[in-house]
């Protein structure tokens, strides 16, 4: 057996390593305590529902607050969990506890999974991202149970408040309150700042998140931070005011809410679109104009290395300083008067054509499975490779085989459309051979 997985590559072998985790809970969500008063999951609902907690969509075909048992929240939260830090950075954790030296190979495969340039200081790093995740989450639980405590027991509101800070937090957005309930508590001044200040920082980056708190000061801190604050930032503005100019008028969203608590749904709208998909509006009674700036929002999703999906800001980023050099006629893509190097412009391009490509041809697979609107599959084509999973009622409706395509597309969005593809494809030996350069005609 290892002598097949020293022939893995990294991409491979953390491709392969979501798979188990999938698989493990896949087996443990079809015990029949798993759920209360349904019928024991099927093997296909169960497999969906482990993939969607795995790959932090969020996404539940089943009411997790009534359907499934304490064992069964549990499991989902602890695959949540897992899919969020990684799998790599759980196991070296394990390592690291039980005293082991970590090789050369394991530090590779973090270095893949945490997207980082060099091996350098990795484990470390692994150490730090574990130590602030559980920081984030427990006061995040602490003062996410003083407020469930007003209406439930101490040990409820304990076990509510831990369990949706783990959830905000990895940006999954999966709530066991059923959305009436929960709904209610987002009007909470308290819930509301607690979940969007869980779900952005969520969706920065370990590595940005680790930045600021060393350097605390704009100037000293890196150039990918600084990008992906001032993009995270734009985003979140230009949503709030795109959904809050949007939804006005309409009565079924904004239309019956006084102006703080329109500027309220609206900043937490455009905070958990990109990202965690807890939503405080019916998606169904969403204008147009909404509807496409939240696709638009879920596709370029969080940031790179962090716990949610999406093609991330930085990519975006990149793409439109590219766009602006070319219009301004520079042959230097320059942000922050720092050179981009032409690979990541190349990488950039490459990931934004590949997903937009991937939510294409799943978009046309379920127009020929489904029967089901075309706006309602665009919209769920794009909330679950960004792993966002915005709830609509569409997946409900869906036959085996088209969550079976979901399923898929939800991990190539969680580990990353070109690490995925890199995993599946045969890489051959470097070219030596150069070609001579020439001239096309583009445009």
């Amino acid at each position: 057996m290892m002598k097949y997985i020293r022939k893995l590559n990294p991409y491979q072998i953390v491709l392969c390593s979501y798979g188990i985790t999938i698989w493990t809970g896949t087996m443990l969500l079809m015990l029949p305590i798993t759920v209360v008063d349904i019928e024991p999951l099927s093997f296909v609902d169960a497999l969906f529902m482990s993939a969607s907690a795995v790959c932090v969509s969020g996404v539940s075909i089943f009411d997790l607050g009534n359907n499934f048992s304490i064992f069964g929240q549990m499991v989902i939260i602890t695959l949540v969990q897992i899919g969020a830090l990684g799998i790599m950075t759980i196991t070296t954790i394990l390592a690291v506890v039980m005293g082991k030296r970590i090789q050369l190979r394991d530090r590779l495969l973090i270095q893949e999974s945490l997207q980082r340039w060099s091996v350098a200081g990795v484990v470390r790093l692994v150490i730090i991202i574990v130590k602030l995740t559980l920081i984030f989450e427990f006061i995040g639980g602490v003062l996410l149970t003083l407020i469930f405590y007003q209406d439930y027991n101490i040990i409820i509101a304990i076990y509510y408040g831990f369990w949706h800070s783990v959830s905000a937090f990895c940006n999954a957005g999966f709530d066991i309150l059923g959305g009436s309930v929960f709904s209610e508590y987002i009007f909470h001044p308290l819930f509301n700042i607690v979940l969007l200040i869980e779900v952005i920082c969520g969706g920065l980056g370990f590595a940005v998140l680790i930045d600021v708190y060393q350097r605390r000061n704009w100037e000293d801190l890196n150039i990918n931070s600084k990008l992906v604050l001032v993009t995270t930032f734009v985003l979140i503005f230009g949503g709030t005011i795109g959904i809050f100019i949007f939804e006005y008028t309409n009565f079924d969203t904004l239309g019956h809410l006084d102006l703080p608590n329109k500027i309220l749904v609206s900043t937490f709208m455009a905070s958990m679109a990109r990202t965690s998909g807890f939503s405080m509006l019916d998606m169904s009674t969403l204008t147009e104009p909404s509807m496409l700036m939240i696709m638009c929002l879920m596709f370029i999703g969080g940031s790179p290395a962090s716990t949610s999906g999406g093609i991330k800001t930085t990519t975006i980023a990149v793409i439109f300083a590219a766009i602006w050099s070319l219009v301004r006629g520079r042959e230097d893509v320059v942000i922050f008067k720092r050179t981009v190097p032409p690979i990541v412009i190349f990488r950039a391009l490459s990931i934004f054509f590949v997903s937009a490509v991937v939510v294409f041809l799943m978009s046309m697979f379920l127009c020929l499975t489904e029967d089901i609107p075309l706006s309602r599959i665009l919209f769920e084509s794009v909330s679950m490779f960004a792993t966002v999973g915005l709830p609509t009622g569409t997946i409900n409706e869906m036959n085996t085989a088209s969550r079976i395509v979901v399923i898929f597309v939800m991990l190539m969005g969680r580990i990353g459309i070109i690490s995925f593809a890199m995993a599946l494809v045969i890489r051959k030996k470097k070219h030596k051979i150069r070609y001579p350069e020439d001239k096309f005609i583009i445009g």
